[in-house]
């Protein structure tokens, strides 16, 4: 099977995946909006945002290092072996380290957060958590380094996020509004690590007397620590946000935020279902010095996610307050205008972040670690800034400046040190179509705005879909496009052949 085809089906699955994980995490805030107030939401977006930290530091870069030395070792079995069973070992080791550090300081955390006792106590339960997730993330990576991409998606973009839904409902109606904010987010986690656990010895042939024996793999801790700082970044990034609203506002502002931030994250799913295939062929094509290949792959891709995320980028934008709607009146008078720059960004890096992952995979690990460094140091100082002056709205502007100075960064390092560039010739053809689908839907705006919520998006979104579906087709696909729909949905051929 040749690499676009590869690329697709697996991105599909992994998109369907990221998609549907999304949803029930777009679930379970609506869940904890509408049954559990403004307040315990903001309680949670701040203690996972604290958690998810927490947990790269327990990963400890190892993910990116088992995507490149599985690879690198992939004529002696022996070695990929001993490579995983080290990376396993040592996450084992350290989050559990991690979480009692987290447990010893919660309550200085909260504090900091200007947050309640509620916030201490709920980042004591999730603590728990963190031992069972950053084991189910290494053995999805791992088998992930075999082009398996289905185990790490089932396990952290379906189990998990549809338990924590589930859960939550029970606990809510079972054992009252404390319990439903403690309690499932561990069981979500432990129930994923569960389901995955068995699965890595028969697609990687690692057993636990692998794990259990094995040594610190050197090389790939000297590869992976820079990848923890750089990911540690990342996640500092995509949280900071949120933290600085917890400390210069209060819990019911980040609550009024997150469903925004959380909504306009639908986008970044799609960037995170074709990375994750795309990501060992990179690494391997590099270790090949297939440069060439790495540049088309990089215009295919790329032309690829814009195709996908402009529809959803389109109704966020024009109809924000109907798709905030969802979570209460409150919400969507608050967090319109935060929705919609969080999507202008979403898209930003949904449509350009392919080239953090080719510097990483292509080896320019202290060149990402730079990027990372400054990128955090300017949000940081974008935030002081607007947040004191606009409140969640300055959050979701120094968001988007960011992503906006970010990507004309990557690009101009990508192309300085590799030669390549994400600019198909074909790539007009879905802007094309987006921007005449976003004139559309901008004409029928005020009548969209005096339908009920629910109606005036559902409308939206069909309208959006079937213009953009339609100019695309009529546009005409590329031959990638046409070799998978051909490949993946037969019924096309037959009907193209009469």
């Amino acid at each position: 099977m040749n690499r676009n085809a590869v690329i697709a089906g697996q991105a599909g699955f992994s998109f369907a995946g990221f998609l549907f994980g999304q949803v029930a995490r777009f679930g379970y805030n609506l869940v904890v909006a509408r049954l559990l107030g403004v307040d315990a939401l903001g309680v949670y977006a701040l203690a996972i945002a604290v958690i998810q930290i927490s947990e790269v530091l327990a990963i400890a870069g190892l993910d990116s290092g088992l995507l490149r030395f599985v690879n690198v070792h992939s004529q002696d079995p022996l070695r990929q072996r001993g490579a995983i069973g080290s990376a396993l070992k040592t996450a084992l080791a350290l989050s559990l380290f991690v979480a009692l550090l987290l447990l010893s300081f919660s309550g200085h955390i909260a504090s900091l957060l200007n947050g309640s006792r509620l916030l201490q106590l709920t980042l004591c339960c999730y603590a728990a958590a963190i031992p069972f997730n950053v084991a189910t993330v290494l053995f999805g990576h791992a088998m992930q380094g075999f082009q398996q991409l289905k185990p790490k998606i089932i396990a952290t973009q379906i189990l998990s996020p549809l338990l924590l839904l589930l859960l939550t409902l029970l606990f809510r109606y079972c054992a009252g509004q404390d319990a439903a904010l403690f309690f499932p987010f561990v069981l979500a986690g432990s129930g994923a690590f569960f389901w995955i656990r068995p699965r890595l010895a028969a697609i990687t042939g690692t057993l636990p007397s692998d794990i259990l024996n094995a040594r610190t793999d050197k090389a790939m801790m000297a590869y992976a620590l820079p990848f923890m700082a750089v990911s540690l970044l990342s996640m500092m990034s995509h949280w900071l946000d949120v933290m600085m609203l917890g400390m210069l506002t209060d819990t019911a502002t980040v609550g009024l935020y997150h469903p925004a931030a959380r909504t306009a994250g639908l986008i970044r799913s799609v960037l995170l279902a074709f990375t994750g295939i795309a990501a060992p062929m990179i690494a391997d094509l590099h270790a090949k010095s297939q440069n060439a290949e790495i540049g088309r792959i990089y215009k295919m891709v790329t032309r690829w996610i814009v195709m996908v995320v402009i529809p959803p980028a389109i109704l966020f934008m024009v109809l924000p307050e109907q798709v905030l709607s969802v979570f209460g009146a409150r919400f969507a008078t608050g967090g319109a205008t935060a929705l919609l720059l969080l999507t202008a960004a979403s898209f930003l890096q949904a449509t350009f972040g392919l080239s953090a992952t080719v510097l990483a995979m292509t080896g320019y690990a202290r060149l990402s670690l730079f990027n990372a460094l400054g990128a955090l140091g300017l949000q940081v100082a974008l935030n002081l800034f607007l947040i004191p002056r606009m409140g969640l709205n300055g959050a979701a502007l120094a968001t988007l400046l960011l992503f906006l100075m970010l990507f004309v960064l990557r690009l101009g390092e990508i192309q300085g040190l590799l030669k390549i560039h994400p600019f198909g010739k074909a790539l007009w053809k879905p802007l094309a179509a987006g921007l005449s689908a976003a004139l559309l839907l901008l004409v029928l705006r005020p009548w969209l705005l005096t339908l009920s919520p629910f109606a005036g998006l559902g409308a939206g979104a069909v309208l959006t879909l079937c213009s953009y579906t339609a100019l695309i087709l009529l546009l005409q696909l590329e031959a990638e496009e046409r070799e998978i729909i051909l490949k993946y949905i037969p019924f096309f051929d037959k009907e193209l052949k009469r």
